[in-house]
C-alpha cells in the first residue's frame, strides 16, 4: 500500500509505468472490484506493481476516510483490484466514493535487492500473519513500497502496520449497527499453508 500526497512518480521512480482506473461507482458498495489487465505478465516475469488511491475531493465527509485495497489473481495475465472504503471516525466500512487508482510498474534498472516478493510468516507468540525483513535484508528495513497480493475475494479485510524490519496484518474492526456486507462476506483470515498470498516490496 503507497500513501502520500505526491502523485508526479516519475520524480520519485525512475522507469515507471503508471496504468490509471477510475472508479465511479454506479451503486452503493462498501467492497468492490476493478478489472486490471496490464500490458506485462507481471506475477510470472516477476515485476513489482503498487498501487495508490486518490481521493477526487479531500472535502469533510472524507477527511477520516481510508481506501484499502489488494490485488488478487484472475488468470496468466489478469488481476483485479479489491477494494474497501472504511471510516476511521465511525469504525465501520462506509459507501466507497468515486476516486482514481493508480498502478506503478516498476520497468528496469532493478538490482537483485531491491525488491522482493515474501510470503507471511507464522508463530506461535504472534496473534496474526507477518513478514520479518530482517531474515532477506540486511539494510534498509523500512521499505518504501508494499504492495499486497491475494488468492481469494473473501478474507475479512486489513491494513499493513509497518515498524522497522517487520510488517503485520491488522484486521479491520466495523462497529456497523447491523451487520453490512462486508461483515457478512468477508470473514475468512489468512491461515498457515496457504498459498499465493504475499507481499512485493520495494526497498531501495
Amino acid at each position: 500500500m503507497v500513501v502520500g500526497y505526491d502523485i508526479g512518480f516519475n520524480f520519485i521512480l525512475p522507469n515507471i509505468e503508471v496504468i490509471e482506473n477510475i472508479y465511479d461507482p454506479q451503486n452503493q458498495h462498501n467492497f468492490n472490484s476493478m478489472e486490471f489487465i496490464p500490458k506485462y505478465d507481471l506475477m510470472t516475469k516477476n515485476i513489482p506493481f503498487f498501487g495508490i488511491p486518490i481521493l477526487e475531493n479531500l472535502n469533510s465527509p472524507n477527511k477520516t476516510l481510508v481506501i484499502g485495497h489488494n490485488f488478487r489473481n484472475i488468470s496468466d495475465n489478469e488481476l483485479k483490484i479489491d477494494i474497501f472504503s472504511y471510516c476511521l471516525r465511525k469504525r465501520c466500512f462506509v459507501e466507497l466514493p468515486k476516486f482514481t487508482f493508480r498502478t506503478l510498474v516498476i520497468l528496469n534498472n532493478l538490482t537483485s535487492n531491491a525488491y522482493e516478493s515474501l510470503p507471511f510468516e507464522f508463530s506461535r507468540l504472534k496473534k496474526t500473519p507477518f513478514i520479518d525483513l530482517k531474515k532477506k535484508f540486511t539494510s534498509h528495513l523500512n521499505p518504501k513500497y508494499i504492495s499486497l497480493y491475494l488468492s481469494k475475494d473473501n478474507y475479512k479485510p486489513f491494513f499493513l502496520k509497518q515498524k522497522i524490519g517487520q510488517i503485520k496484518i491488522k484486521y479491520v474492526d466495523c462497529n456497523c449497527d447491523e451487520p453490512c456486507f462486508v461483515c457478512k462476506n468477508k470473514t475468512l483470515r489468512i491461515s498457515k499453508g496457504e498459498n499465493n498470498i504475499e507481499c512485493i516490496i520495494y526497498n531501495c
